[in-house]
């Protein structure tokens, strides 16, 4: 039987290859790891998988933006609201039941899977030029929200991120996935501080996330800078209705 220990690193490993090459921070892989797979509490799970996913954010999002794959102008603009809102979601998340949170994780994966079925054609150039105020508006208004139910659900917000930045304001998929990544960086060690403030942080489940996560994140980002838009899609939309089916399953288990 493989040592627990090691079950962790295996969960940060995988969490860094998938998050960082499609740009999320790998929380959407490491909460339901560690409450699926290893039956840990979700409400355990959660500040273990924000704590990792700072690191996995800011070592794969160095790859896109080595390869100039990152809007710096978004990544300011919407970290603000989607930081308000990981603080704002870190300190309700004692007061939300676990069953609300993982029916929460279950929606934003449904969501996210069959957002991304849409077919879309995207310019290298934004579309969203001559109507900017609006569209960042929008965009900061969903960061927010997406910054609460993130550190709600222990996930980095690129399930929602990424879809919102290529579906609205139109950046290529890459670009999308780039800025994602440092976006999740800078929310998620927001979410961090408050949780760890909050003594909610199980150090030993979360050394040996870190640890794989270190491992497999700069390597996740670096094969994502070379991915086809195509093969990301289809990962992405088959990970997420996996993963939501897995969850609900789990939580008509827990009610029957």
């Amino acid at each position: 039987m493989i040592p627990e220990y090691y079950l962790y690193i295996l969960c940060g490993l995988i969490a860094g290859l998938l998050g960082g090459y499609l740009g999320l921070g790998g929380g959407i892989v490491m909460v339901p790891f560690l409450t699926v797979v290893l039956g840990i509490d979700i409400k355990a799970a959660v500040p273990v998988s924000v704590s990792a996913m700072v690191v996995n954010s800011f070592s794969a999002s160095n790859e896109y933006l080595k390869k100039g794959m990152v809007d710096l102008e978004l990544v300011v603009i919407l970290c603000v609201f989607t930081i308000s809102g990981n603080i704002i979601g870190s300190s309700l998340s004692t007061l939300v039941p676990a069953e609300i949170t993982r029916t929460i994780l279950t929606v934003v994966l449904i969501y996210t899977a069959f957002s991304l079925l849409k077919s879309k054609n995207n310019e290298d150039k934004m579309s969203f030029l001559d109507s900017r105020f609006k569209y960042i508006v929008i965009c900061s208004i969903i960061s927010l929200f997406t910054g609460i139910i993130a550190s709600l659900v222990g996930i980095g917000g690129g399930v929602i991120i990424v879809p919102v930045l290529y579906l609205i304001i139109c950046l290529p998929l890459s670009t999308s996935r780039g800025t994602s990544s440092l976006m999740i960086g800078f929310s998620a060690t927001a979410a961090a501080v408050v949780y760890l403030l909050n003594d909610q942080i199980d150090f030993k489940i979360a050394s040996g996330v870190i640890l794989g996560i270190i491992l497999g994140g700069k390597l996740g980002g670096y094969l994502g800078t070379m991915a086809k838009p195509l093969i990301v899609k289809i990962i992405f939309v088959i990970l997420m209705l996996y993963l939501a089916f897995k969850l609900s399953y789990q939580s008509l288990e827990a009610i029957l």
